[in-house]
């Protein structure tokens, strides 16, 4: 998946971008360069990829990602669950969530990949995996009303060498992400760290908005099997690996600028086919959402990229002040 908070954020900040210094989540316009994993930490090695070569590197990333054909969609499924983290206390399970991507890959003649991507997740009760409608929030004690994750469009290209506009100073940044191989199995690892403004400001949105600063890190954490990935014919590898996200408050949440922050741990999988989808989520998603069972076409390329945050301001009036 991508995180569209992310993507969304830098595309619109900077057009000339119209890449990412990384997925299923990526950033660039903050306060400092996205914290790219380990830089050239390379464990064990392959006969057949040089993954310290950024395009090597980038290829092999897109293979375990997608389909290097862009007629063929990837539906990618994850699942876990959203802890509270406060202060000094134990992590606190607020609520599950569960969801699904699909992606299309477009390989481009100067060796970069436009990644076209669709998400849609649902918040599940974390006893029942139930999805939720109406969540009663006990760190305010309030019923609210939850909003599920819904991206039609989170599209973004990367490049084996990322060029970066910074306030005028262009910086040139290798794609060189860590894997570790070991025995018969290769692990990648993607992640980054951003800090932006929040579109949502405090002043029209108190209840919902966690501050002027939005505090995101993502990581990705890749299992693929090894001969799969050496045979350089292949155009999708296969992987299974976890999401890591530390980020604020979620609007619907209704927690304002209260202390602390959310952790997100959850599972990952490449899927074979929509048919893949667990049967209650797929269920839910052809009544709510049936347009996401498809990944963005190429003629989408250039519009507008989708963020929760942007989703939850067009559909979301600012909530009234808590009752007494």
């Amino acid at each position: 998946m991508i995180n569209s908070h992310l993507i969304d954020h830098m595309v619109n900040r900077r057009d000339a971008f119209k890449t990412v210094a990384g997925l299923g989540a990526s950033a660039l316009a903050m306060s400092a360069l996205p914290g790219i994993a380990s830089a050239n930490t390379i464990v064990g090695s392959s006969d057949v990829i040089d993954f310290s070569d950024p395009a090597q590197n980038l290829r092999s990333w897109a293979r375990v990602l997608g389909h290097l054909d862009p007629e063929v969609e990837t539906p990618s499924w994850f699942g876990g669950h959203l802890f509270a983290v406060i202060g000094n206390q134990p992590l606190r399970k607020l609520v599950g969530v569960e969801g699904f991507g699909m992606l299309r890959v477009q390989p481009q003649e100067n060796g970069a990949y436009r990644l076209f991507n669709r998400e849609l997740a649902y918040y599940t009760d974390p006893q029942t995996n139930e999805i939720l409608d109406i969540w009663r929030n006990p760190l305010i004690d309030e019923d609210v009303k939850v909003n599920p994750i819904h991206n039609m469009i989170v599209n973004a290209e990367v490049a084996a060498i990322q060029k970066m506009d910074m306030d005028g100073t262009i910086i040139e940044q290798p794609f060189n992400p860590p894997w570790w191989v070991w025995n018969d199995s290769a692990f990648s690892l993607f992640e980054l760290h951003a800090a932006f403004p929040n579109p949502m400001t405090v002043e029209e949105w108190p209840r919902e908005s966690a501050g002027p600063i939005n505090r995101t890190s993502e990581m990705f954490q890749r299992m693929s099997p090894l001969a799969e990935l050496e045979d350089l014919e292949k155009p999708s590898v296969d992987y299974v690996g976890t999401w890591t996200r530390i980020g604020p408050w979620l609007p619907w949440m209704l927690m304002g600028q209260a202390e602390g922050h959310l952790f997100y741990r959850t599972f990952m999988k490449k899927l074979d086919s929509i048919d893949e989808i667990p049967s209650a989520l797929r269920a839910r998603a052809e009544v709510d959402f049936p347009d996401y069972f498809e990944a963005p076409g190429l003629d989408t390329w250039g519009q507008p990229n989708n963020s929760s945050f942007g989703v939850y301001m067009s559909e979301r009036e600012p909530a009234p002040p808590k009752a007494e």
